[in-house]
């Protein structure tokens, strides 16, 4: 059971990272869940509510109570694609609501809580002599850590 949350399951550059992983997994094993934190309704946002398992609009929400459900959902991963940016949920991932939290996509760089267990990226993005340091620990993909989806209405390339 996966949980990814989001200010951004609409026509926002992270939902065309994300689309994929949600529509292209394999459903008999992977249960997903889409804890929405915005209110703003588009063609993607309707896509992607189609694709997960669950939706949950959570923008009402305390953390307490997003938290909650979470844990009531039984979620195993819960996934971060927002970071320190607008309308993050970060609130809801410092109450440690899944045994395993990971921040991805939304944000390249440290969330600084400790609460956050890995963060996916790459070696571009984080060179592995880099001296930064991170709450997280990295788990670098080969390659790269996205996978863009073009937009439906894209012209040929």
């Amino acid at each position: 059971r996966v949980g990814y949350v989001s200010p951004d399951f609409n026509a926002h550059s992270v939902s065309y990272f994300a689309e994929v992983i949600v529509r292209d997994r394999d459903a008999a094993a992977t249960h997903v869940t889409c804890y929405y934190a915005s209110r703003k309704e588009d063609s993607m946002t309707k896509r992607l509510r189609g694709l997960a398992d669950q939706w949950i609009d959570i923008s009402a929400k305390t953390a307490a109570e997003v938290a909650a459900i979470v844990r009531e959902n039984q979620t195993d991963i819960l996934v971060d694609l927002a970071g320190h940016t607008a309308l993050n949920r970060l609130d809801v991932f410092a109450l440690a609501p899944a045994p395993v939290q990971v921040a991805w996509m939304g944000y390249p760089n440290t969330s600084g809580l400790t609460t956050i267990d890995y963060r996916f990226t790459d070696a571009r993005a984080d060179p592995p002599d880099t001296p930064q340091l991170f709450t997280e620990t990295l788990v670098r993909l080969p390659n790269s850590f996205l996978c863009y989806t073009p937009p439906q209405d894209a012209p040929p390339v």
